[in-house]
């Protein structure tokens, strides 16, 4: 099994771990997992594929809302008493 697959198979039970005990920065940090390849290929996903090349106006709105969403939900986890507030 390569390395990806294993990571993948691994990702998506801590994923829902994360999810049922509300650690959000667990999924924070998928996020921004999630924008450095976006980035560095100019390829992201919403529903469909996004290119920067071909439609870069939404690719850099997916880009920008996966890294807000990222460090959302990291803040919401170091803070919080202001959680109600981010996400």
């Amino acid at each position: 099994m390569s390395t990806r697959r294993l990571v993948n198979h691994m990702a998506l039970p801590v994923l829902l771990v994360a999810a049922v005990l509300g650690l959000y920065w667990v999924w924070g940090l998928l996020f921004l997992w999630w924008l450095v390849p976006s980035i560095m290929t100019g390829q992201t996903a919403l529903v469909f594929d996004i290119s920067r090349e071909h439609d870069p106006i939404l690719f850099w709105a997916v880009a920008i809302l996966w890294a807000v969403f990222g460090l959302m939900m990291i803040a919401a986890s170091l803070f919080p008493t202001y959680a109600m507030w981010l996400v």
